[in-house]
Order: structure tokens, then sequence, then C-alpha cells
């Protein structure tokens, strides 16, 4: 009796190292699964990534409004009967720095007479 109770005994130590230490235990099972959860939200990123890629290459592809518009964005496409006039606004006095603001005046030079 006491031979089967130690059989007993080291087979459930043995059984309960497993679950606990060893290869499918259960932190790295837990590991496995967050691993999983992040790697499942990679996806669905990238997912929704290549859905919008693909409908601009269906648009690209469909019509030429999407292709000129992509041309005037990233080409600065005019037609040749456009005209094409460039702003260039002036310097607004809130956008200069405080160091400008207290640097010394410039000396003036006068011409001698």
């Amino acid at each position: 009796m006491r031979w089967l109770t130690l059989v007993l005994v080291l087979m459930f130590a043995g059984l309960q190292w497993r679950v606990w230490l060893g290869d499918a235990s259960v932190g790295a099972v837990q590991a496995k699964q967050a691993r999983l959860h992040v790697l499942e939200a990679e996806r669905d990123r990238l997912e929704r990534r290549n859905d919008v890629l693909a409908a601009e290459v269906v648009s690209l592809r469909q019509g030429v409004d999407a292709v000129e518009a992509q041309a005037r964005l990233s080409l600065g496409f005019v037609r040749h009967d456009e005209h094409f006039y460039q702003v260039i606004e002036a310097v607004r006095p809130d956008t200069i720095t405080p160091s400008l603001l207290n640097a010394p005046p410039t000396p003036r030079f006068l011409p001698d007479d």
C-alpha cells in the first residue's frame, strides 16, 4: 500500500510540474494568448489599410478624375487652359520670434558728403 501511495504522489507531482512549469504551462498559454491578441489587432489594422489601398486602386483605374486629382496634389499638375497663381503671405507679426524683437538695432551708415 505504501508503494502505491508513493507512486501516486510521484505521478501527481509530475503532472503538476507539467501544468505549472512545462512547455504547455499555464503561464506559457497566457503569454501565447496575449501575443495572439496583439497579432490579431495588427492583422485587422493591415486589412483596413489594404481595403483603403484597394479602393484607391479601383478609383484610379476607373476614373480620370482620380488620376488628375492625384497628379494635382503630388506633382502640381496644371491644365493647358488654366493659370497657376502662387500666393505668398507676408510675414505676420505673431510669427516673429522674441529673439528677433530684442535684437539690437543695426547701425546705419550715412555717406560722407
